[in-house]
């Protein structure tokens, strides 16, 4: 007998990261409903951002989307980019235009050279050029581009592509989808470019319990024993996780290896006290990784302070906010103002106002302010 391997659905390079994409219906369709413009040959009246704390499923959502458009029958091209693959204007448009794919868009219809030594294109400091580029890349294929981590955009490469995406959808089947941290929106504002405002703003947060629920159930319905859950159990390991993504992710895990070790095929209270153990250690950790950014930020005092002023509290308004963090000092030789410590507490997603959310704050991850309360004298 040929033993199969065991897959883990819930661990990453095991399966798909997470199995399930539950919830985010909301988010499905606005995505859906902007790249019926593309599928129309026409241009995206406006880019999307998608923004929120980390481990909220922003990444597994463009990997949603990515797939919709590879799936369309109307040849759409999709293009996953992260800034760490574009940290110049030439590379930008090398990646997003490659001229071994696009040779009847060389230097005979546009006024670029390809670079000696190597097949890229040479924009110099010409941001027109990239908008000349694209618009006739995507009269050839329509492009969707979904550039991650966002938040790490270089201002000249970000000015350059924010500006050219509004003048290319106008004349080309164009979208650009951006994801990134909270601290995303300052990011932009801060190039001055058009497209934050004008961009269809996803917020990427906690689910609801029953798409909680569903995050951990589909996978074992799908890959097999144990498959069912006990009532009980499930309750617990939702209220457990707090309905955020990645604790879901971290607590199926546990309870997948659990269950094998066990032989089990169901899930019970027992097995969940099992899983539990080794899922609060990794929490911790994770915790601790989050703890050590604040203090290299120079935030974990005002974090501390934050946590003692907001305990409990599920939103805070912005003007209580600043004026928590105006009442905690700045560690010493700061000269950061109220409104960049807000910006980097938001950046490290400690706290977060999601699109729409004129004046409503809260805590971006769960019970990280509770560690951080317990353990910022160490």
């Amino acid at each position: 007998m040929t033993l199969q391997p065991i897959v883990n659905p819930f661990v990453p390079g095991w399966g798909q990261v997470p199995p399930h994409l539950a919830g985010r219906e909301v988010e499905k369709r606005a995505l859906k409903g902007l790249l019926a413009y593309l599928r129309a040959g026409r241009g995206s009246p406006r880019g999307v951002v998608l923004s929120g704390p980390r481990g909220n499923g922003k990444t597994v959502l463009m990997r949603w989307f990515m797939a919709e458009v590879e799936a369309s029958a109307e040849g759409l091209d999709p293009v996953w980019l992260t800034p760490s693959g574009a940290r110049s204007l030439d590379d930008l448009a090398t990646v997003l235009v490659p001229p071994r794919r696009f040779r009847s868009l060389r230097p005979r219809k546009l006024s670029f050279s390809i670079g000696i030594g190597r097949l890229g294109w040479e924009l110099g400091d010409r941001p027109s050029s990239l908008t000349q580029l694209l618009v006739e890349r995507c009269q050839q294929r329509p492009l969707v581009l979904l550039l991650d981590e966002a938040h790490t955009l270089t201002k000249e490469v970000g000015q350059a592509l924010l500006n050219a995406s509004q003048m290319v959808s106008a004349e080309a089947p164009f979208l650009l989808v951006m994801a990134g941290t909270p601290g995303l929106q300052a990011h932009l504002n801060a190039m001055s470019a058009t497209f934050w405002t004008r961009g269809e703003k996803i917020g990427v947060g906690l689910l609801d319990e029953s798409a909680a629920a569903e995050a951990l159930t589909r996978p074992f319905a799908e890959y097999g024993s144990p498959t069912t859950f006990d009532d009980g159990a499930l309750r617990e390991v939702v209220a457990e996780s707090q309905s955020y993504p990645y604790f879901l992710q971290l607590f199926g895990a546990a309870l997948w290896e659990a269950a094998h070790e066990r032989g089990a095929t169901k899930i019970d209270a027992a097995l969940v006290a099992q899983a539990k153990v080794r899922f609060g250690v990794e929490r911790s950790a994770y915790y601790e990784g989050r703890r050590d950014e604040l203090k290299r930020g120079g935030l974990l005092g005002v974090a501390a302070h934050l946590a003692q002023t907001f305990r409990n509290k599920a939103h805070f308004r912005e003007h209580e906010l600043d004026a928590a963090i105006a009442a905690e000092p700045l560690s010493e030789g700061s000269s950061r103002d109220a409104d960049e410590c807000r910006d980097g507490l938001a950046d490290l997603g400690y706290v977060w106002k999601a699109p729409g959310d004129e004046d409503r704050w809260r805590p971006g991850i769960p019970s990280l302010m509770t560690y951080v309360l317990d353990h910022a004298g160490r």
